[in-house]
C-alpha cells in the first residue's frame, strides 16, 4: 500500500494510448510502456528469406507466365547486358532512358534473389549492389541488407536499412531489420526507436512487437544503469522523511556515560546524537559528519589508549551510527565492518540489530533472527527488536509471528506509535478490516496529534477505493506534520495526495498534484518518489528535458538496485519519447493517426 508509483501502472495500454502518450504526453511514462515489441528479423522475411516485397512481386510475376512454358526464367536471355564472359556490362548506363534502366535494375534483382534463394549470399550481394547502381531503391537496399543478415554483418545491415528508409521512411520491414541489427550491436535506444515508430505505423501485429520492446527497453536501462554503478559516486543519504522513519523506531539516545566537555571526541559524539533525534532536514546531514568525526576521534585515542573500556564503550557508539548512516547510504560492506568493530569494543543491543538489517538485505535470514537474538540476550526489554523482527514477518507473510512481536513492541514501549501502525496495517492486511478500523481508532486516541495515524489510514482507504476519504486523511497528515516540531512522515502526506489527484484526471487536479510534488521536492530534496511524481506530470506538461532530469536523479537518490532500475527505465523511454517528437516523419504519423482517433471519437 505505498503511494509511489510503480511501473506496473502504466503497462498494457492499447495504440490509442500510445499516439497520445507520444503527442501530448498523456501519461506519466510517455513511449516506453505503451508501445508493443516486435518479432525477431527472421519474421520480416517468408522462410526462404525472401523480403516480403520479392516474395509478392515474384509471386505476381509467376502469374503472368504461360501454363505451358517450358523454359525457366534463368535459362532465357537476362534483361541486363553482358559483357564476353556473361557478366553484367554497365558501361553504357549514363546513356539508358529511364525505362530501360528500371527493366534493367529489375533484371539484376531477380537475379539477386535467385542467389539469395540457393543461400549464395556473396553473389546475391553483388547483383543487389549492380541494381542499386542502376537505380537507387529502396526494396534493393533492403534485399541486399537481409543477405547481411544472413551473414552476420550487422554494421552493414543497419548502412543498407537506413539508405532504405531515407528513400521510404515508413519501410516498416527495414525498420524492423534496422532494430534487430541495432540489437545485436548493443544500440539498444536506436533499436527502441524503430521499433516504436512501426508499432505507431500499425503494419504488424502489436503482440508480435511487444516482447522485442520490452526487451530492449530492459537492455538499455540495465546497460545506462551499470555504467553508472560502475563510476564511484559518492553515496547519498535517502530521504529526509525516510531517516526519520527510520529513526524513528528507537528509543532516543541524547547522552551517554562519563561525557568529558573537554574531549572533542566526546563533543562530537554528543553533538551527533542531539542532530539525529533533532529530526531536522539538516540535522541527519549534520548528524553523519559528527559521528564520522567522533569515529576519527576515538581511534586516535585508543591508539594511545588501547586497554581503556570506557573510550572503547563510546568509540562503539560512535562506530554503530557510522555503520548504520553507511548501510542507509547503500554501503552494506563497509556499514558491516564498522559494526563488527563496534560489538568488538562494547556490544549493543542496537548494533546487532543494525547487523541483522544488514544481513536481512544480503538475504541471509538465519544470521538475521541469530543477531537479533543476540540483541535480547544483551536487553530483552529491547522494543525495537521486536518491531523490526516482525516487520520481517510481515514481508514473509508469517502474520501470527508479527502480530505477537508487534504486540511485544507495543507493551515494551506504548510511547511509541510505530507498532500500533503496524498492528493496524497487519491486520487490513489479514482481510480483517473491522479490526484494523478498531486498531487505528485506538491508535488515534493514542496519539491524537500524530500524523503517521492519518497518514497509513489513508493508504488503507486508497486500497479499498475510497479515493475521496484518502485524500481527506493525507490532509490530516499534512497538518498535523506542519504543526510539530521535527520531521515525522515528512512528505508522505503531499506525495500521497498529488498521486491520487493524478489518478483522477482533471485540470484542477493536475495542478494541485504538481504543486504538491514541487512543494515535496523542495522539502525533501531526497525523495526519489516526489522526483518520480513530478517527473510524470513535467512529461504530460511536455516539459521532457525536466522530465528526464527528475527521473536520472530519482535513479541516482534510490537505495535498492530495483528502485533504480525502475527510475532509469523511466528516464530512458522518456528519451525515446523525446526522440520520436523530434522526428518529423514519424510525428507526421502520429499527427495523422491523431487525426484519425479524433474522427472517430475515441480521444
Amino acid at each position: 500500500m505505498s503511494s509511489d508509483s510503480s511501473l506496473g501502472q502504466f503497462v498494457a495500454r492499447n495504440k490509442t494510448a500510445i499516439v497520445a502518450t507520444v503527442a501530448a504526453g498523456a501519461t506519466a511514462v510517455g513511449a516506453y510502456y505503451y508501445y508493443h515489441q516486435l518479432q525477431e528479423s527472421k519474421s520480416q522475411t517468408d522462410s526462404t528469406g525472401k523480403d516480403a516485397k520479392d516474395t509478392e512481386s515474384e509471386a505476381k510475376s509467376s502469374k503472368k507466365k504461360k501454363k505451358g512454358k517450358k523454359k525457366s526464367q534463368s535459362s532465357t536471355t537476362p534483361s541486363y547486358p553482358v559483357d564476353a564472359n556473361g557478366e553484367p556490362d554497365l558501361s553504357n548506363s549514363a546513356e539508358w532512358a529511364s525505362e530501360q534502366k528500371d527493366k534493367v535494375a529489375m533484371g539484376l534483382k531477380d537475379k539477386g534473389n535467385e542467389f539469395f534463394k540457393s543461400q549464395k549470399f556473396e553473389e546475391a550481394i553483388k547483383f543487389y549492389t549492380l541494381a542499386i547502381e542502376v537505380k537507387e531503391d529502396p526494396v534493393f537496399y533492403s534485399n541486399r541488407s537481409a543477405c547481411y543478415v544472413s551473414l552476420g554483418q550487422q554494421e552493414k545491415v543497419v548502412e543498407d536499412t537506413t539508405a532504405a528508409l531515407k528513400l521510404k521512411p515508413d519501410y516498416s520491414k527495414c525498420l524492423l531489420r534496422r532494430a534487430s541489427a541495432n540489437e545485436s550491436l548493443g544500440n539498444f535506444a536506436d533499436a527502441m526507436f524503430d521499433l516504436s515508430a512501426v508499432s505507431l505505423y500499425g503494419d504488424f501485429n502489436g503482440a508480435s512487437i511487444e516482447p522485442l520492446l520490452e526487451r530492449n527497453m530492459n537492455k538499455q536501462s540495465m546497460l545506462v544503469l551499470k555504467e553508472k554503478l560502475e563510476k564511484q559516486q559518492p553515496h547519498k543519504l535517502p530521504s529526509n522523511t525516510s531517516l526519520a522513519s527510520f529513526f524513528g523506531i528507537f528509543q532516543a539516545e541524547t547522552s551517554f556515560e562519563n561525557y568529558d566537555e573537554s574531549s572533542e571526541a566526546d563533543q562530537a559524539l554528543l553533538e551527533g546524537l542531539t542532530n539525529l533525534y533533532k529530526r531536522t532536514a539538516g540535522g541527519y546531514e549534520k548528524a553523519d559528519e559528527d559521528f564520522n568525526k567522533a569515529k576519527e576521534a576515538f581511534q586516535k585515542l585508543l591508539e594511545q589508549s588501547p586497554e581503556d573500556a570506557n573510550l572503547k564503550k563510546k568509540a562503539a557508539i560512535a562506530l554503530e551510527h557510522v555503520g548504520i548512516f553507511k548501510f542507509l547510504k547503500n554501503d552494506p560492506l563497509s556499514a558491516h565492518e564498522d559494526l563488527k568493530q563496534a560489538v568488538e569494543y562494547f556490544p549493543r543491543a542496537n548494533s546487532y540489530i543494525y547487523i541483522a538489517l544488514i544481513m536481512a538485505d544480503k538475504g541471509q535470514s538465519t544470521e538475521y533472527f541469530d543477531n537479533f537474538e543476540k540483541a535480547l540476550q544483551l536487553n530483552p526489554a529491547c522494543a525495537a527488536v521486536y518491531y523490526h523482527r516482525g516487520q520481517m514477518y510481515f514481508i514473509t507473510q508469517q502474520f501470527d509471528l508479527a502480530g505477537k512481536d508487534f504486540d511485544k513492541a507495543k507493551e515494551l514501549n506504548d510511547t511509541n506509535i510505530f507498532p500500533f501502525i503496524q498492528l493496524a496495517c497487519l491486520t487490513y492486511r489479514e482481510g480483517k478490516i473491522e479490526d484494523s478500523e478498531t486498531l487505528f481508532s485506538e491508535a488515534r486516541r493514542r496519539f491524537p496529534t500524530a500524523p503517521e495515524v492519518p497518514n497509513f489510514y489513508a493508504e488503507t482507504l486508497a486500497d479499498k477505493g475510497d479515493l475521496a476519504g484518502a485524500r481527506k486523511q493525507y490532509e490530516i497528515a499534512a497538518k498535523l506534520e506542519d504543526a510539530l516540531e521535527g520531521i515525522h512522515v515528512g512528505v508522505s502526506p503531499l506525495i500521497g495526495k498529488a498521486t491520487l489527484l493524478s489518478r483522477e484526471a482533471s485540470v484542477e487536479n493536475f495542478v494541485e498534484a504538481t504543486q504538491l510534488f514541487e512543494k515535496a521536492c523542495k522539502m525533501d530534496p531526497r525523495s526519489e518518489q516526489a522526483k518520480i511524481g513530478l517527473a510524470q506530470l513535467k512529461l504530460q506538461q511536455e516539459d521532457i528535458d525536466e522530465a528526464i532530469a527528475l527521473f536520472e536523479e530519482a535513479a541516482d537518490l534510490a537505495r535498492s538496485f530495483d528502485e533504480k532500475l525502475q527510475a532509469t527505465t523511466f528516464a530512458e523511454a522518456t528519451k525515446i519519447q523525446k526522440k520520436i517528437r523530434a522526428d518529423p516523419i514519424v510525428s507526421a504519423k502520429i499527427e495523422e493517426t491523431l487525426a484519425a482517433y479524433r474522427a472517430q471519437g475515441m480521444i
